[in-house]
């Protein structure tokens, strides 16, 4: 079963209960300025969840949305190159507006992934919110798994930092108006061995890679309040997300995302390309992040973003230097342009009349080509420094970003092969206290005219 099947299987599954197919949003959102890019599904749809307004289509909704997880809290560019994580990706997702809440949800979302997509049921985990002081144990949602047949040993129950959901967090990192609500997810079991490194009992919150999360329903039922309370919204909704890439992984019944056929044309031009097999251990993670990347990359050329040092164009940069300075790991005498080319032109190829049309090949040539131009001397000098350094921390990092323009992933990169980390949350501190003196200074320098 092929992704573009999964997705319209999806749609045509909400569409026969009811649901209006809806479009997805633009990856840059105009009047959203909490936010660069769009990340989720619901980001859309929050006055209608809140119940300040009424949708036109209605209140049961459906629809496939592309986002971009590489800013702010949802920046997972540092955490691409294993087998599930991605900056870009495709959520399947499906809306109840005050209307079906637990037990029409839950056994949807049993059906269409057991029957629809014929997942074996022996394969499918489950949790639900164990509940705190504030807002109790789901055990609504724990009836209604028990009643489709789940074994209790298959439903875990979790705390807030894995069956919650808000935006922002946690209930105690929303912010006043904040939506959020707890969740149940369901996981695929790929039945590989554990690794004790990531703890003594594996389960589905693992990262050891046995399990991958295919769907969550998040029951969006409060709002944060200014004394820092939950309160019921007006309405009870249901928000569910799943990643298309995920899920045809579980399908085809192998954990890799980037074998499915939303990666794999572009994996086999970076071996056609470097000269370098994907089955080498060592060089996989290369690979995921020159697809990941440079797919993101196309979607915001696609959307209007262009290379620059400020807000999206500064994501944009970070996502084709960094796959440049990977290629480089790969194969030195791989000439990143010609490749580049070859990739932009299979996610077109991929995602053809659904998010792209040919005529949109010229564009993301010209803009991948100036960019890896511009990079390509920046790359080899900094490449030397780094080389040369015994010592990197965070302060060293921001250095070389602010003198040279070496971008801190590649940087990180670079220590995390040695064998050590860097303190991101030390380099944005660097960051922001570098951008604080310059704009005193230029306060400074204007009122001196």
């Amino acid at each position: 079963m092929t992704a573009n099947e999964i997705r319209e299987k999806y749609l045509k599954f909400f569409e026969d209960k009811g649901h209006a197919r809806i479009s997805p949003s633009a990856l840059v959102l105009k009047d959203d300025p909490t936010t660069l890019f769009t990340s989720s599904g619901m980001q859309q749809l929050v006055p209608y969840l809140k119940g300040e307004k009424t949708h036109p289509d209605g209140k049961r909704l459906v629809d496939s949305q592309p986002s971009i997880r590489a800013h702010g809290k949802s920046d997972d560019i540092l955490e691409v190159g294993d087998t599930r994580h991605l900056t870009i990706f495709e959520m399947l997702g499906n809306w109840s507006l005050g209307d079906y809440f637990k037990k029409e949800e839950i056994p949807w979302l049993w059906e269409f992934l057991t029957e629809t997509l014929h997942l074996p049921k022996e394969k499918l985990w489950v949790s639900v919110f164990e509940g705190t002081k504030e807002v109790l144990k789901d055990t609504e949602s724990i009836e209604i798994w028990e009643s489709l047949g789940v074994p209790k040993e298959r439903i875990r129950e979790y705390g807030v930092k894995k069956n919650w959901w808000s935006r922002s967090g946690t209930p105690d990192e929303m912010p006043e108006g904040e939506i959020g609500g707890p969740t149940t997810e369901v996981f695929f079991d790929f039945d590989s061995k554990h690794n004790p490194k990531y703890g003594k009992e594996c389960h589905p919150n693992c990262d050891c890679g046995r399990f991958s999360e295919i769907g969550n329903s998040v029951f969006m039922q409060y709002i944060k309040r200014k004394d820092g309370n939950l309160e019921e919204l007006p309405q009870k909704n249901v928000d569910f997300g799943g990643g298309l890439e995920r899920l045809s992984a579980a399908v085809s019944g192998q954990s890799d995302s980037f074998k499915t056929d939303l990666f794999l044309p572009l994996i086999q031009s970076i071996e056609e390309h470097s000269g370098v097999s994907y089955q080498n251990a060592k060089t996989q993670s290369a690979f995921r992040i020159i697809s990941d990347h440079l797919k993101a990359a196309v979607f915001l050329i696609k959307n209007g973003i262009v290379p620059s040092n400020k807000e999206h164009g500064y994501v944009l940069r970070r996502l084709i230097r960094r796959a440049v300075a990977k290629l480089h790991t790969l194969n030195s005498n791989t000439a990143p342009a010609p490749l580049f080319n070859k990739l932009g032109s299979a996610v077109i190829k991929i995602y053809k009349g659904i998010y792209f049309q040919d005529t949109d090949q010229k564009l993301i040539e010209m803009v991948l080509e100036e960019e890896v131009k511009k990079f390509m001397a920046t790359l080899e000098k900094g490449l030397r420094l780094v080389e040369k350094m015994e010592d990197i921390d965070a302060k060293v990092a921001f250095d070389l970003y602010q003198t040279y323009g070496f971008p801190f992933e590649i940087t990180a990169d670079i220590v995390k092969e040695r064998g050590g980390s860097l303190d991101v949350a030390r380099f944005k501190e660097e960051f922001e206290r570098h951008r604080e003196l310059s704009r005193a200074s230029s306060s400074g320098m204007f009122k001196a005219k």
